[in-house]
């Protein structure tokens, strides 16, 4: 009886752990689907893609999120967004449309008064293959509470390190990382925070993306994914050597990419209005 007993109960383990690599793999490729790449020519940054439903009807908003300093960087009024459509063999195809980030010299997107976010309404062209994340997965300070998200919690980080994409059709590269600073509450007094991963340029604008242990709340996605913060920039050493003939700056990268907290990506969008 007792090894019957035993038996049970490591069956429901093992079907358990099986659960939870399949929800981490839909985690993971839903992470990729809802990612882009932004680029004037010259410089590169990620974007994600966010829905969300207006008050009074069904309609669903979507918006752009990147890093503000990515679009500030581009010159031309114009950037392009490097979108993937899917054929009905299963495989897919690079579609690149242009972006208008600029109207007689005026931004077309918000900045956050005080941090480094922007958002751009968008209307995407049919047929594009895009997982967005709907406006309640952006991660709040009661989101954060509930959901226990705390320091050295596992993250997905889908982005374009140094320009460098996945294959020729666009796809973004999923990195992965970990919480590294504590605490993360009072989003008020903790509005960045650190993740131990090994960022490049390209990688701002990418979004953060977590899945507690236990999935609770309507504030779920259908996986229940969480976006928890967006990444901006990265902490560096630098060194500087003088000799005789020659003065030499190294920077050396610490590992340690710097995240603006969800909430205001939120706060972000609420500028727009409805």
């Amino acid at each position: 009886m007792n090894c019957t007993v035993f038996v049970i109960r490591t069956s429901v383990l093992l079907i358990l752990a099986i659960c939870s690599t399949v929800r981490a793999e839909n985690d993971a490729l839903r992470a990729l689907r809802g990612s882009f790449r932004l680029t004037d020519g010259r410089s590169t940054g990620t974007c994600f893609v966010v829905t969300r439903k207006s008050s009074d009807s069904d309609k669903l908003r979507t918006v752009l999120v990147t890093a503000a300093h990515v679009l500030q960087g581009f010159k031309q009024d114009s950037c392009q967004l490097v979108l993937r459509e899917k054929r009905n063999d299963g495989t897919y195809a690079r579609k690149e449309v242009s972006v208008t980030i600029r109207k007689e010299g005026q931004p077309t997107w918000r900045k956050h008064p005080d941090l480094d976010i922007a958002v751009l309404p968008i209307d995407l062209p049919e047929g594009v293959d895009v997982a967005p994340s709907a406006f309640e997965q952006l991660a709040d300070e009661a989101t954060l509470k509930s959901r226990g998200i705390h320091v050295g919690q596992n993250c997905f980080i889908p982005c374009f390190p140094a320009q460098l994409e996945a294959n020729k059709t666009g796809w973004p590269i999923l990195r992965r990382g970990s919480i590294a600073t504590h605490p993360l509450l009072p989003v008020s007094a903790a509005k960045t925070f650190l993740l131990d991963y090994t960022v490049f340029g390209g990688d701002s604008g990418a979004p953060v993306v977590t899945r507690p242990l236990t999935v609770k709340g309507k504030d779920a996605g259908s996986d229940g994914s969480v976006v928890v913060g967006i990444v901006i920039g990265q902490h560096r050493q630098t060194d500087k050597s003088v000799m005789p003939f020659e003065e030499r700056i190294v920077h050396h990268s610490l590992g340690l990419a710097i995240c603006v907290q969800a909430y205001f990506v939120r706060e972000t969008i609420e500028l727009l209005g409805e």
